[in-house]
């Protein structure tokens, strides 16, 4: 099997194998701070409703690799459930005999003891935890460089990307005041960043340099940190957008608006309003032909993700992310479900005690010529690690509601309990204002 991060439209037979991957692109695993080791944790747990994704958006020919707590009878009659879902909107969701259960702690070594006959292994991305897999050293040198926040901020000025002003020091630079005059000049707030994990886990906004320094305390002095300026969002909308890129050159896959809700990320936005200005796409392009050619590419095509934000024809680039995103499950869910109108891809919880509600509540919502709602589901995936204390457990669910939004909020309240899709409450608080 060829491996690598390929496009999911293209049309080879392939086994998906999808797990926490960013934290070993840019850290020794065991030398985990104690707050990397829990985000680590964390991102693991969130991927595995990635995998059960996998299984709708894949062929009937493809495979996937499940962590193996999906066995657990509970979780498996869940599981079977999604898979009842996506074939009833029409999708041709992956086989059973295709799916393979796996250990988290040994992921990609007992994946690469499987016998597959797929044509490609698809990795989230190229890592250093996927080494057994792919065993190519300049592969995980061109995806550590192209997913470096470091290496962008020092490379895309230079190839013509805008970008805020940003600066890199080590932690024991900033601790002595090298950075100070940045901090003064920034002082409606600075981004700090620090190699590591996606879903905002390696970023924060500080006012001041005391902010900065404790966030940084727990890692070694030599730790680089990019101080950014940070972007008045009630100027700028924030965006980000899938490309996907292959020898003949850069394609714009997807668009979406990020979601915000007291002020944390909740999700993404899909609808017509995101269509693309000619300054924005051309920029966006840009982009595209820079991680071209520092190497990120593949024959089948490959994804690149890019976060930018947007003041009419002005685009300012914060960060590009060479790999598959999460907002690329529900961009392609859209796509194979021919739908193009308003729709949320967000995650939230739901208690465990509340599973079989929760199957019926998805039945009668579901997306589909049957559905007569103002609103429709398409549920994606969800994660079998039940989280918080024991009799009062939630587990993560990851969706999308296509159409009236509060209406979906309504529904909700009329079948399930309040302890269900509690962010689904703030998007739709957020999104009335």
């Amino acid at each position: 099997m060829k491996v690598g991060s390929f496009s999911p439209s293209q049309k080879k037979s392939v086994l998906y194998a999808m797990a926490g991957d960013d934290c070993s692109l840019h850290h020794d695993m065991e030398q985990l701070t104690a707050k990397q080791q829990v985000d680590h944790a964390e991102n693991q747990m969130l991927t595995a409703a990635l995998q059960v994704a996998l299984t709708g958006l894949g062929k009937p020919g493809d495979e996937v690799a499940l962590v193996d707590e999906f066995q657990q009878p509970e979780w498996q009659l869940l599981l079977s459930h999604y898979r009842q879902l996506f074939e009833s909107m029409g999708l041709a969701p992956v086989l059973a005999d295709g799916l393979h259960y796996v250990s988290q702690a040994t992921y990609y070594q007992q994946v690469a003891e499987i016998d597959s006959a797929a044509e490609l292994l698809n990795l989230y991305m190229i890592s250093g935890s996927n080494a057994v897999l792919h065993r190519n050293d300049d592969a995980l040198a061109v995806s550590q460089n192209v997913n470096s926040k470091l290496h962008f901020a020092r490379n895309a000025p230079a190839a013509g990307i805008p970008v805020p002003e940003t600066h890199i020091f080590t932690k024991t630079q900033i601790q002595q005041g090298d950075a100070d005059a940045f901090f003064s000049r920034n002082a409606g707030g600075v981004m700090v960043k620090i190699l590591g994990l996606a879903g905002a886990r390696n970023v924060i906004a500080v006012t001041s340099r005391e902010e900065c320094d404790a966030y940084i305390e727990e890692f070694d002095d030599s730790l680089e940190v990019l101080l950014q300026h940070k972007l008045d969002t009630g100027r700028y909308i924030e965006m980000t957008v899938d490309l996907t890129l292959d020898p003949a050159g850069v394609e714009i896959n997807n668009i979406r608006k990020l979601l915000f809700a007291d002020g944390k990320w909740v999700g993404n936005y899909f609808g017509p309003e995101n269509a693309l200005s000619p300054a924005h796409r051309q920029t966006l392009l840009t982009v595209g032909e820079y991680a071209r050619a520092h190497g990120h590419v593949q024959d089948e095509g490959t994804n690149c993700g890019i976060d930018y934000f947007v003041d009419g024809d002005d685009v300012i680039v914060t960060e590009i992310n060479a790999r598959w995103t999460g907002g690329l499950f529900p961009a392609e869910f859209l796509r194979q479900l021919a739908y193009d109108g308003p729709a949320i891809a967000f995650f939230d919880t739901v208690p465990v005690a509340e599973r079989e509600r929760l199957r019926e509540f998805q039945r009668l919502t579901l997306h589909g010529a049957g559905n007569q709602l103002p609103f429709s589901m398409v549920p994606m995936g969800f994660s079998p690690f039940p989280l918080g204390e024991p009799g009062q457990q939630v587990f993560i669910c990851w969706q999308l509601v296509l159409g009236d939004f509060q209406a979906f909020v309504r529904a909700r309240d009329e079948q399930l309990s309040n302890q269900a899709f509690p962010t689904a409450t703030a998007i739709a608080r957020d999104i009335a204002q």
